[in-house]
């Protein structure tokens, strides 16, 4: 059951892909987070509207991973898109699995095997196949240190998360307080970037559908599904799916917006897959 929802909430985030590409043309990337995350919060207040009860401890726990798994991997990667080539941001993201692994074993949360290496080796190697179909790396200093930044706040959220649902049954509860203290992270963001959104747009029924469609999913759903498999089979193995977010991705354009899939495409999903099973071996554990 845990590998499923990990695969159902990684899927369900690379298909949103088309309602993004669609709302960045009419919202800013911190307009769109705010609007997304606020939406998805009254959502989940909608569902289960109880008080979460909480020590200080817990509440420290939320706050780290709202800002580590709401503000700066969102926010961040919204900005390094912004700025930076596609293809890099995409490469330097899907890094997030390694460093969940590495700060797992450091912390001595998860053991991991040599095999894991060679999992990731081939998993990053299909990942840039994937990704140079936009002609190549082009380094930006700002934009890729961003998105290193995206990633290393989602290794972080990942292992806060298995600390939290180890300790609760209230995921919807705990996931609504984390998504709250996420916004509260955007805040300082407001002086620094545009946010002025036109709520105007929202009369335009496909924006409106496409906002309302991301936030319960991207913002509140695939959350819930997110927590509940790290709290079954652990952060190491949730975030192999990571590596599907490409793939995934890749396979929705082509159907949905019609984006060309190349050879190299191709061969960069055989790899990755391969990376992924590999990964779920019983090889890989040690």
């Amino acid at each position: 059951m845990g590998h499923f929802l990990a695969f159902a909430s990684v899927f369900l985030w690379s298909s949103l892909y088309v309602s993004v590409k669609i709302l960045l043309e009419v919202f800013s990337p911190l307009e769109l987070l705010v609007l997304q995350f606020a939406i998805g919060y009254c959502f989940l207040l909608l569902i289960a509207p109880r008080l979460l009860k909480s020590t200080l401890k817990d509440e420290l726990y939320f706050l780290l991973a709202g800002l580590s798994g709401i503000t700066i991997y969102n926010l961040f990667l919204n900005l390094a898109m912004d700025i930076s080539k596609a293809s890099n941001v995409s490469v330097i993201i899907a890094t997030a699995p390694l460093f969940t692994a590495l700060l797992a074993s450091f912390l001595k949360i998860e053991k991991l095997s040599f095999v894991f290496f060679i999992a990731f080796v081939l998993c990053m190697g299909g990942i840039v196949l994937l990704s140079y179909e936009e002609g190549g790396f082009i380094l930006n200093p700002l934009g890729d240190t961003l998105a290193l930044l995206s990633a290393l706040g989602w290794a972080a959220y990942s292992l806060l998360i298995l600390k939290i649902t180890q300790k609760t049954n209230h995921i919807i509860l705990v996931t609504r307080r984390i998504i709250f203290y996420g916004i509260l992270g955007m805040l300082p963001s407001f002086f620094f970037l545009d946010f002025s959104p036109n709520l105007a747009n929202l009369l335009d029924l496909k924006i409106a559908l496409n906002l309302l469609f991301l936030s319960l999913f991207a913002s509140g759903i695939c959350f819930l599904l997110w927590n509940l498999s790290t709290l079954l089979i652990g952060a190491v193995k949730t975030n192999i799916y990571v590596y599907l977010t490409p793939i995934i991705t890749i396979i929705t354009s082509f159907f949905v917006l019609e984006e060309r899939l190349s050879t190299l495409a191709v061969l960069g999903t055989f790899l990755t897959l391969c990376g992924v099973i590999l990964a779920k071996s019983k090889f890989s554990k040690r």
